[in-house]
């Protein structure tokens, strides 16, 4: 396990590499080659797309997509997606489980306990949504975000490009993101919007963290 602390919405210095490869694409492959593994896996924060998602729901997916609007929208991979092979969730309902031991520290306005959503390969309107800023949905879908995936965050769609490039010999990879806020009341002004989705995530991305963590090992435990 290790921390690239590396975002699209501040990799470089925002301008697309002369050489056309991101810096996360030479993180993977070096990684990828010393390791060996039979699964990698992405997982971490994000933000959940549509209002039926709530803080602490973990996302599952086998396929990931850009969507660039930003520095990285002329990229030749902008609006891309890339697919692996399907989850294997042998130990995930045993998973959801274990999410109780942190359901009192989500928000109390949860309506019910954390989900797991598993995403197959072809799932792409359910996909895990790569952006180069920090787009966040908001109930009147001011980033177009809708439609394209169930969450969004900033990285994951480089490792899917890497393992497409890799070919047969690339891992099987997955996505796994907990919801760590959920879609945004179109309220006040978008910088406002911000505001509440980052004080939301300060309050409780660390125990929704728990839960993608959790179904990490179960995806981990099933090999």
């Amino acid at each position: 396990m290790l921390k690239s602390d590396s975002h699209l919405s501040q990799d470089t210095d925002k301008h697309f590499p002369a050489n056309g490869e991101l810096p996360n694409v030479q993180f993977w492959k070096q990684i990828i080659g010393e390791v060996q593994p039979k699964l990698v896996i992405t997982t971490g924060t994000a933000g959940g797309i549509g209002k039926n998602f709530e803080v602490g729901d973990v996302v599952v997916s086998a396929v990931v997509r850009f969507d660039t609007q930003k520095w990285l929208k002329k990229a030749p991979f902008a609006g891309a997606n890339y697919a692996s092979q399907a989850a294997k969730t042998t130990f995930f309902s045993q998973a959801k489980g274990l999410f109780n031991a942190s359901a009192s520290e989500l928000p109390p306005d949860n309506t019910r306990p954390p989900a797991i959503t598993v995403v197959g390969p072809t799932g792409l309107s359910q996909s895990i949504v790569t952006t180069d800023f920090f787009g966040f949905d908001t109930s009147d879908n001011h980033f177009k975000l809708q439609g394209l995936g169930d969450a969004s965050e900033m990285g994951d769609a480089v490792l899917g490009m890497v393992a497409q490039s890799l070919g047969a010999s690339a891992p099987s990879w997955l996505a796994i993101r907990n919801v760590s806020h959920p879609e945004i009341a179109a309220e006040g002004t978008l910088e406002q919007q911000a505001q509440e989705a980052a004080a939301i995530y300060k309050a409780y991305g660390r125990w929704s963290s728990v839960c993608s963590a959790i179904v990490c090992w179960a995806a981990v435990a099933a090999l």
